[in-house]
């Protein structure tokens, strides 16, 4: 078997990386059916990921096995909202893993990438990222490495019904 080495993304994993990303969008979209994935062409995906592997303030990794891509994981410097301190934070966008290499700790070694490059981001002290709260199998994940909840984003649609006073 062959072993499955993480390195820095290149322009040349967009392909394979899109198709992945696809996978996971539909994946998200099983859990919870408020997820619609809007229709993205593959061509702009790809250019939007070549800016993403040009932007300094961003970081992609990939998980490949011989030349087949078997994970992905992406993070961005953002900026704080001006009462929480301190004024950025790493958030990890999206982390993929096939479903051949799961439980494997390879999430794990995609996510200590992701973390070395945001050790050395000035002014960063910690991450941020959403979850889906029905994804329990991502939920227990990153709390296994260490993720707390923080601020919960609540959900309702319009026709809600008015809480009792």
């Amino acid at each position: 078997m062959t072993r499955v080495a993480v390195r820095e993304a290149r322009i040349e994993d967009a392909e394979p990386v899109f198709h992945a990303w696809q996978a996971l969008r539909a994946y998200y979209a099983s859990v919870d059916r408020r997820i619609i994935p809007a229709p993205i062409a593959r061509e702009e995906f790809v250019a939007a990921y070549a800016e993403r592997l040009a932007s300094p303030g961003a970081a992609s990794f990939v998980a490949v096995e011989g030349t087949r891509l078997v994970g992905f994981i992406s993070a961005t410097v953002a900026q704080n909202q001006p009462d929480r301190l301190p004024e950025q934070h790493v958030a990890v966008g999206q982390l993929y893993v096939a479903e051949s290499h799961r439980r494997q700790g390879l999430g794990v070694e995609l996510f200590r990438a992701v973390a070395a490059w945001a050790s050395a981001q000035e002014g960063v002290s910690h991450f941020e990222m959403p979850v889906l709260a029905a994804d329990a199998e991502a939920m227990n994940f990153w709390r296994s490495i260490g993720f707390s909840p923080f601020i919960q984003r609540l959900w309702a649609p319009l026709s809600a019904p008015e809480a009792d006073a």
